[in-house]
């Protein structure tokens, strides 16, 4: 049987995650295809081909949206470009897999989405850690009614920034630390993520009930740590802790419900072990980096080939924005 032929890709934005992440990602992948890249310059956009190996240049978005072998589009550019590359993606016919967040506040999410719905092309937001084992894992055990109604969940992760050691150990480049251009710091940067574990572990919707941003560590005119408040649909409460500027021993996932208990450790970086009460704890091996993306990208093909997937569609790319915009007008400032 003929495998079918690989999804050729193009990657918006040309430095850091794209170079990082995209590029090995999409080059160890035999269903995936990089074409080229887009940076916010020509010379930019050959500086990344001459770094990932490749052969075309494309000046500009519009030039690598005119080249009829582009399948799809990669978004890795800044928060506050997602929603308009989206749309200018869609017009072209061009599938969109989009680094988190969909779009800076829920009107501009709302606006993408609709979008890729009206050009028929498959959307995703990259939550690639909905793949790791531990986390499919956690929802199996959340949603087949292992611990009962969930009464109360907890998602803690501290990630110190610089995160990677080609990172300036200032703080991040100045988009991040723009109110307009990022929608926030570490709220997009980690607490994104853990807000899409907390919807798609139980399957909820959710709205703020509280929050608290602060600069603890670095001067940025956004955030570096913040605590967000949800009020599940259930009638549930949910916590989510993100910070670039604190140590911990590790990201902590918990559950308690009707019925019991459950508590997941260093499920977001290395090995990790789910315990739980009435039952014996269960190990994981360490899901590396690109394993969570490539599971990702691999995901996002099977979409557009019309198969099961279970990656972050627009609705929740839109939930995510709405949280995370509910969440930061909400927020309380402390005191230095």
């Amino acid at each position: 049987m003929t495998a079918p032929a690989p999804i050729r890709f193009a990657v918006l934005g040309t430095r850091g995650h794209a170079l990082r992440v995209a590029v090995p990602t999409l080059q160890s992948m035999p269903q995936a295809r990089l074409l080229g890249g887009v940076g916010s310059t020509r010379e930019g956009s050959a500086v990344f081909a001459r770094e990932a190996g490749l052969d075309r240049i494309y000046g500009d978005v519009d030039a690598a949206l005119a080249d009829p072998e582009v399948d799809a589009v990669w978004i890795c550019s800044p928060n506050h470009l997602h929603a308009g590359q989206v749309a200018q993606c869609a017009a072209a016919g061009k599938h969109v897999l989009v680094e988190k967040p969909l779009a800076v506040g829920r009107a501009a999410a709302e606006q993408a989405a609709d979008a890729a719905r009206r050009a028929g092309v498959v959307l995703q937001v990259d939550c690639q850690h909905r793949f790791r084992p531990a986390h499919l894992r956690i929802r199996e055990l959340i949603l087949g009614g292992a611990i009962g109604r969930v009464g109360y969940l907890r998602i803690h992760r501290f990630w110190p920034y610089p995160y990677f050691s080609d990172m300036p150990p200032d703080g991040p480049p100045s988009w991040r630390r723009d109110a307009a251009e990022s929608g926030g710091w570490v709220i997009n940067d980690i607490g994104s993520h853990l807000i899409d574990l907390a919807l798609w572990i139980t399957a909820q919707t959710a709205t703020v009930a509280g929050a608290v941003m602060a600069s603890q560590k670095f001067q940025v005119g956004t955030e570096d740590s913040a605590a967000v408040l949800l009020a599940l649909a259930n009638g549930g409460i949910g916590s989510i802790e993100a910070s670039c500027a604190n140590d911990s021993p590790g990201s902590r996932i918990e559950f308690y419900g009707s019925k019991g208990w459950l508590r997941a450790d260093d499920t977001l970086l290395g090995p990790s072990l789910i315990t739980r009460n009435g039952a014996r704890p269960e190990a994981f091996e360490a899901f590396g980096m690109l394993d969570t993306y490539r599971a990702s990208v691999h995901d996002f093909i099977q979409a557009i080939g019309g198969q099961a997937h279970i990656g972050a569609d627009a609705q929740v790319g839109i939930e995510v924005a709405a949280i995370t915009e509910a969440a930061l007008k909400f927020a309380v400032q402390p005191a230095r």
